[in-house]
């Protein structure tokens, strides 16, 4: 197999894998039945989660690829998309970005550079960079995706919507959120595109649109929005339907925000309407036979996440009572009161900077080539109202950065929990830990680590 490495095209760290894999498989002519047969146990490895074995096996599919139609080929770079598949979901990140990029280059010389074949390897690569937190590379990738797609279906090919979405998805990641609302906005225009606007077909362009306004803080717009969907469905599905209970429940959530530019002397915008919308979800959710406990239960925990959001914990205590005692009549549903009751769960996220020198830049502003990577973890309490309390700096490394963990500290602050319940009851969680990884230059001045929070 060496005259494949003869390609002058072919970069250094792509040898460097392939001698790799030679060097770990055996050399062998693998019939077609055999490739078969490794292609369906590779699948089933990949839908079971068993990402160390669908790694082994996809080695011996790119092995067996070379062997039979070289490397510049179509076989060669599905091959090494595989592997980089299994490689993602064993957080080998750097692996996976390698093998991708070289199924990328594979394509590009055999066919060309607007291939309509790129576009997975592509949206692959923008994950594996996103998850190694290079979401300014990540970008780049979802949009030369979309680019392709263009030129090969037109701009208004519906199958662009997952590479906007993750676009949308890394723009919030970088508290860009106007970025992040203009992408949601060729979503809704894409799926609202010949479409009757009083029909079912139009719900999923309006809840894009109801999510986009959220972000740009335009609340009332996005009540209304959700009020359209509202009545699609009742007209459509009736007034018990099921498909309700989200659009309720968002509508509901909607009023935890104030759109002060919206606000009026006669109807001010205030947190308890939403409750109304949360209750009626609940109630369709236990009058509708066709309910699930999830379902029923769900309902009920979103108003008591609701009341703990909106400063009003007492009244959530209530609720999630009802929500445990639902929870604890079979195996299946304890184990989810352990996951959502008997353990603090984020309700309000927050975003710390992501570089030490500049706390107000997002980490798409310019490529981290001289940064490294520091990491600093806190505990805490959790109040029974689902508050941060005694925040103390656990861990940290390097040393140093006092000033970066101190501003992180205080973000922790604003961070919100559906309390910890034992028994019914709400109680103090303690030892909550929440961890943050971030940039610092390696030039940067670290000042001297000392034992204070």
């Amino acid at each position: 197999m060496n005259h494949y490495f003869f390609n002058p095209l072919i970069n250094k760290k792509y040898i460097q894998l392939i001698l790799l894999i030679i060097l770990c498989l055996p050399e062998k002519i693998i019939s077609a039945q055999e490739s078969d047969q490794l292609s369906t146990m590779y699948l089933d490895a990949i839908a079971d989660k068993m990402y160390t074995e669908a790694d082994q096996i996809a080695k011996q599919l790119i092995e067996d690829a070379i062997d039979k139609y070289g490397l510049d080929s179509h076989q060669s770079a599905s091959a090494m998309v595989n592997l980089a598949i299994a490689q993602l979901g064993q957080d080998d990140f750097e692996s996976a970005i390698l093998n991708y990029e070289n199924a990328i280059d594979i394509i590009e010389r055999i066919e060309n550079y607007l291939d309509e074949r790129l576009i997975n390897p592509l949206k692959g690569l923008a994950e594996a960079q996103l998850k190694s937190n290079r979401s300014d590379l990540a970008e780049l990738s979802f949009n030369r995706a979309l680019h392709i797609s263009h030129v090969n279906n037109g701009p208004h090919n519906l199958e662009q919507m997952e590479s906007l979405r993750s676009l949308a998805d890394l723009y919030i990641e970088s508290k860009e959120n106007k970025k992040a609302a203009d992408i949601e906005k060729r979503i809704y225009y894409l799926q609202s595109r010949n479409v009757d606007p009083n029909s079912l077909a139009m719900i999923p362009a309006l809840k894009t649109l109801a999510q986009s306004q959220r972000k740009l803080n335009q609340f009332e717009r996005e009540r209304r929005s959700w009020r359209k969907v509202i009545k699609i469905i009742q007209d459509k599905k009736g007034k018990d339907s099921l498909d309700l209970l989200d659009p309720l429940t968002e509508l509901g959530r909607s009023y935890l925000y104030v759109d002060f530019s919206a606000m009026s002397y006669d109807d001010p915008p205030v947190v308890s309407k939403g409750d109304g919308f949360l209750r009626k979800a609940i109630q369709i959710a236990e009058k509708n036979p066709d309910a699930t406990w999830l379902q029923k239960v769900e309902a009920k925990i979103n108003l008591a996440d609701f009341y703990v959001l909106s400063d009003r914990a007492n009244r959530s205590y209530t609720v999630y009572r009802d929500a445990w005692d639902m929870l604890s009549e079979d195996e299946t549903k304890l184990q989810y009161r352990a996951a959502s009751l008997e353990t603090p769960v984020i309700l309000e996220k927050i975003n710390p900077p992501l570089y030490f020198d500049d706390t107000t830049k997002s980490n798409r502003d310019e490529l981290p080539e001289n940064y490294k990577e520091a990491i600093v973890s806190f505990n805490f309490s959790v109040t029974k109202r689902g508050l941060a309390r005694d925040i103390n700096r656990a861990s940290f490394n390097p040393d140093g950065l006092d000033e970066m963990h101190k501003i992180i500290g205080s973000e922790i602050r604003y961070l919100v929990y559906r309390p910890k319940f034992v028994d019914r009851e709400p109680v103090i969680a303690q030892n909550v830990t929440y961890e943050h990884r971030f940039f610092f230059k390696q030039q940067a001045s670290i000042s001297p680590t000392n034992d204070e929070s």
